[in-house]
């Protein structure tokens, strides 16, 4: 039995769900690419991912998703297929991609 939890998406119908920060959401809409994180231990094969600007800020507490880094990540869910659309806009930035 899988874990995996479902979304309705408006362009790709039901999907599994996926969790990403608000720039990479926002990304989608402008096309700009925003850098492409997630931690370098996942298991998963879309594991949560991040900007790099809360990439820089998530550094400035040790690591930890608290204070500012917490406040301005904006978790936000995306379907499997949109979160694959994002990862491959944002991955052609010179950010790059990063599994920290």
């Amino acid at each position: 039995m899988s874990n995996l939890r479902t979304v309705e998406c408006e362009r790709h119908g039901p999907q599994p769900e996926t969790f990403v920060c608000q720039h990479i959401v926002l990304s989608l809409h402008t096309r700009l690419p925003v850098g492409f994180f997630w931690p370098r231990d996942a298991q998963e094969s879309r594991p949560d991912a991040w900007c790099g600007e809360c990439e820089a800020r998530v550094k400035e507490t040790g690591g930890e998703w608290i204070s500012t880094a917490g406040e301005e990540l904006g978790v936000s869910v995306l379907c499997a297929a949109c979160y694959d659309e994002a990862k491959e806009l944002n991955l052609k930035d010179k950010i790059g991609p990063r599994a920290v």
